[in-house]
């Protein structure tokens, strides 16, 4: 179906219609700078509820349309930020119909977007950190090239060490290229954080240490001429999808359960302030703006650092 051009009523507007003007919305949000991983869950997410609508005849712009299907959701046993992403989704380009315009007026306006509860992450003991950097010495098989495992062995050891040290978001950490690596100086150059904020994160000498020992294999990879910083295997992109399926897999090795990439992050957040690290330090690092996000991300540990910090400042001593 060819792009509508008419100002439409939002009880006009069908879900072909919406579904032929996505590759419009999609390089809006491409040359507003929004990341990949972003664009495709607010593709994917538009993609379901036209999907929805479409099976069930009705209208994409109808307020109890979109009700029904976040509540569907739930029902169905999805998160509570899944339906609020998706949503958040259909909105966003109810929003660009609205600027470009295409419907004369929001009809979701006053919509509220289901409550999420913020759950506590406890973060990886030195145990558990232990095991997940030793779960990469693996003896290498034969494969031909005598490459390939070595390789994705000392890369994915290269980043949970990045990780856990610095607190760098997994979807930076595959947003690396090689030339944001300065190890001489012992820095990684994050060019575009969340909210389009780059910052320089200081590393350390293990840090440094794993990841010349994957770029020394990675030297010998027939796409070592690649920007990307992180090779997939057989010669696919490594973006978010393979570092969690990589990580997990790494986790499940060493035993760790209920483990997902961003604990990484809360790992490291309560490893800065254990060890005497300052709040404004630690927000620098993270790249947070807002201390909310500092809390969020160390609570699950806060009373164990206050009883640690209570009991060297003694203040019962007179």
């Amino acid at each position: 179906m060819n792009e509508l051009t008419a100002r439409l009523a939002p009880d006009r507007l069908t879900t072909d219609g919406a579904a032929a003007l996505i590759p419009s919305w999609e390089l809006v949000l491409r040359a507003e700078r929004k990341s990949p991983e972003t664009i495709k869950v607010y593709g994917d997410g538009l993609r379901r509820y036209l999907l929805w609508c479409a099976e069930r005849g009705t209208g994409p712009m109808d307020r109890t349309s979109l009700n029904q299907w976040v509540a569907g959701m739930l029902d169905q046993g999805a998160a509570a930020g899944t339906a609020r992403v998706r949503q958040l989704a259909v909105r966003r380009f109810t929003a660009w119909l609205i600027v470009e315009g295409r419907l004369p007026a929001d009809p979701f306006q006053g919509m509220t977007a289901p409550r999420v509860d913020q759950p506590v992450v406890d973060p990886l003991t030195d145990d558990e950190l232990r095991a997940l950097i030793k779960s990469y010495a693996v003896p290498s098989r034969p494969n031909g090239t005598g490459l390939k495992e070595p390789l994705h062995h000392r890369r994915d050891e290269a980043i949970v060490r990045l990780m856990f040290e610095t607190g760098i978001r997994p979807g930076e950490v595959v947003a690396l290229e090689i030339g944001d690596l300065d190890l001489l100086n012992g820095l990684v150059h994050v060019r575009r954080g969340k909210g389009g904020i780059g910052r320089v994160v200081p590393i350390g000498p293990t840090a440094v240490e794993a990841l010349r020992r994957y770029l020394v294999l990675r030297d010998g990879h027939r796409l070592a001429h690649a920007r990307d910083l992180w090779l997939g295997e057989r010669g696919r992109r490594f973006g978010y999808d393979g570092l969690s399926r990589a990580l997990r897999r790494r986790a499940q090795r060493a035993g760790i359960e209920g483990f997902h990439p961003h604990k990484l992050r809360h790992t490291a957040a309560h490893r800065w302030l254990a060890r005497g690290g300052s709040e404004s330090g630690l927000m620098a690092m993270a790249g947070w703006t807002r201390t909310d996000m500092l809390m969020r991300y160390t609570k699950a540990r806060a009373s164990d650092r206050a009883a640690h910090e209570a009991r060297r400042l003694n203040l019962g001593d007179l």
